[in-house]
C-alpha cells in the first residue's frame, strides 16, 4: 500500500487549524448532530444509524451494484467505473455535517466524513478490491480555496487515506474558476465544468485503481470530468467515493 508524509510541508498545510477555531467552538459547539451529546460532531450510535442509499449507474440511473457503470451504458464521455454514495442526504446528521463543513469552515468534520466513507469500504468488503489504490481529491480552484482556507475534499481523503495506507495523491487543479454547480440545471453542470482540471504528470497511476474523493455528488458531472483527465495516466479503474448524493 501507498503512504502519506504526516511531516510534509503540504500536509502540515492542510492540517493547520485556522485562527477562527476558537470563534467557530463558540458559534458551533462540539455536540453530536444526531443526539446533542457533546464532545463530538457524531457519536458512535449516531454513526451506526447510517445507511447507503440504493446504488445506480451514473449513466441510466437505474439500479447497479455499489453504483457500477453498466457495460452497456460506459462511452467515451463516461470514465468512472462507478460512484459509490456512502449515506443517505435526507439523513439529517450527515446533512448537517456536509453543511457546515462547506459553509461554516468546520475542519474537523473532514475526519468524521472520512469515516464515513470507511466504514462504508468496509461494510462492503472493498478494503481487498483497492488494496493498492490511489485517493484523489477533487480540487477546488485558487481563488475559492483562499476563500474558503482549505479544501473540503482534500481533508476527507487525506484521513481516508491514513486509515487505510491508500496512497494519497492530490493531483489535480482547477485551471478555470466555475460557478457552483448547487444551482445549476443537469445539462449547464455537465457544460460547466468541461475543460476546467488538468493533473500533474504521475507515471505511478498505470494500472492502478483510484478513488476520486468529494463530499457530496448530484449528477456526478464534476467527478467524471475529473475521472476523464486522469484516464490520460491509463490507470485501471476510476471509481468515485462521496459522503451523499443529492
Amino acid at each position: 500500500m501507498g503512504s502519506v508524509d504526516s511531516s510534509s510541508p503540504e500536509t502540515k498545510k492542510l492540517l493547520k487549524s485556522p485562527p477562527v477555531k476558537f470563534i467557530l467552538d463558540l458559534v458551533f459547539p462540539e455536540l453530536c448532530q444526531g443526539c446533542g451529546i457533546e464532545g463530538t460532531y457524531l457519536c458512535v450510535p449516531c454513526q451506526q444509524k447510517i445507511t447507503a442509499p440504493l446504488s445506480r449507474c451514473l449513466s441510466c440511473g437505474k439500479p447497479s451494484l455499489l453504483g457500477t457503470t453498466h457495460l452497456e451504458c460506459r462511452s467515451r464521455e463516461i470514465s468512472l467505473a462507478g460512484l459509490m454514495v456512502a449515506a443517505e442526504y435526507e439523513y439529517r446528521p450527515v446533512r448537517d455535517l456536509v453543511w457546515h463543513y462547506k459553509y461554516s469552515l468546520v475542519r474537523d468534520i473532514g475526519e468524521i466524513l472520512a469515516t464515513i466513507l470507511a466504514d462504508y469500504l468496509v461494510r462492503n468488503d472493498l478494503l481487498d478490491y483497492f488494496e493498492t489504490a490511489a485517493v484523489v481529491p477533487v480540487p477546488l480552484h485558487d481563488r475559492r480555496r483562499r476563500l474558503r482556507g482549505f479544501n473540503q475534499a482534500e481533508l476527507i481523503a487525506y484521513h481516508l487515506s491514513r486509515k487505510f495506507g491508500f496512497s494519497y495523491l492530490p493531483i489535480l487543479k482547477r485551471i478555470k474558476p466555475t460557478p457552483s454547480q448547487v444551482e445549476l440545471p443537469r445539462e449547464e453542470r455537465l457544460n460547466n465544468v468541461r475543460g476546467v482540471f488538468a493533473a500533474e504528470p504521475t507515471p505511478s497511476l498505470g494500472e492502478r485503481k483510484i478513488i476520486l474523493i468529494d463530499d457530496v455528488a448530484t449528477t456526478g458531472a464534476t467527478l467524471n470530468e475529473c475521472a476523464k483527465v486522469l484516464m490520460q495516466g491509463e490507470p485501471r479503474e476510476i471509481w468515485g467515493l462521496v459522503v451523499a448524493r443529492n
